[in-house]
């Protein structure tokens, strides 16, 4: 890894880690996943392969340094609020990077404002309800849940599944806003019983990779149709839910490579 200053401030509501700021690639935005925050993605960020470009890490409204939270606004209008803040960081396209939710949200804001957005790059967002086992929960909360163990719980089973995320900074409890995991948490649910996530993700505009890990999140049902959709799939051996932050090198190989082709 390189040895960076990092620049880091409050924008737009969101505390914002800045890597490599004056590196002329294109810039890489991430979004990390429900209950968790930006600093997962650090040794990415700092990974000497993916040195030429800037590495934009936001924690999320209600995640992380990012709390206090504003009242919880539905995905679609967050993605609008994420595009108009895009829009008036950066004078080019970026590529966005998402975990999880995050992934989603890579999704929605490529759906919605193409013209912002060079590629995608997708870890293990949920594509089918099989991959929502620790989202499920919450939509069978109500508001009056949101004050006792209910939400506890459900925190609880979110960190579960995004085992292996915390850093030095956090030792194992990842501050996030009741509110934004009760609300985005249903709506994850929601979208993924639909069923139409991977081919939403196949007709986006601008290029799309998924990433998993072989002991990855996603259910056998969602890669199956993932194949359908025809979305390319970079599946990383030997990796869990978060293939990025266990094995960041290789990562960081098929990020680079993804960039290269897509340049």
């Amino acid at each position: 890894m390189l040895s960076v200053d990092v620049a880091h401030g409050v924008d737009a509501g969101m505390f914002v880690r800045d890597y490599h700021p004056s590196a002329r690639g294109t810039p890489l935005v991430y979004l990390h996943g429900l209950a968790g925050h930006g600093l997962v993605f650090e040794a990415v960020a700092l990974h000497a392969r993916l040195a030429s470009h800037r590495h934009v890490v936001p924690d999320l409204p209600g995640h992380g340094r990012s709390i206090p939270a504003p009242r919880p606004a539905p995905l679609t209008a967050f993605a609008d609020h994420f595009a108009r803040w895009l829009a008036s960081r950066f004078g080019e396209r970026v590529g966005l990077i998402g975990h999880g939710l995050g992934g989603t949200l890579a999704m929605l804001i490529a759906e919605r404002h193409p013209g912002l957005v060079r590629a995608v790059v997708d870890i293990d967002g949920p594509k089918t309800i099989d991959d929502c086992a620790s989202f499920r929960p919450a939509a069978e909360l109500t508001l009056a849940d949101l004050g006792g163990p209910g939400i506890s719980a459900l925190r609880d089973a979110v960190r579960r599944a995004s085992r292996g995320t915390t850093t030095a900074e956090d030792p194992g409890r990842v501050p996030c806003d009741a509110r934004l995991l009760h609300a985005w948490g249903r709506e994850l649910v929601t979208l993924a019983e639909e069923g139409s996530l991977a081919w939403r993700l196949a007709r986006l505009s601008v290029p799309a990779l998924f990433v998993t890990g072989s002991r990855g999140a996603v259910s056998q049902r969602s890669l199956s149709r993932l194949a359908e959709a025809r979305v390319v799939v970079a599946e990383m051996p030997d990796a869990g839910p978060s293939p990025f932050v266990e094995r960041p090198h290789e990562f960081a190989a098929i990020l680079g490579d993804f960039l290269r082709f897509k340049s």
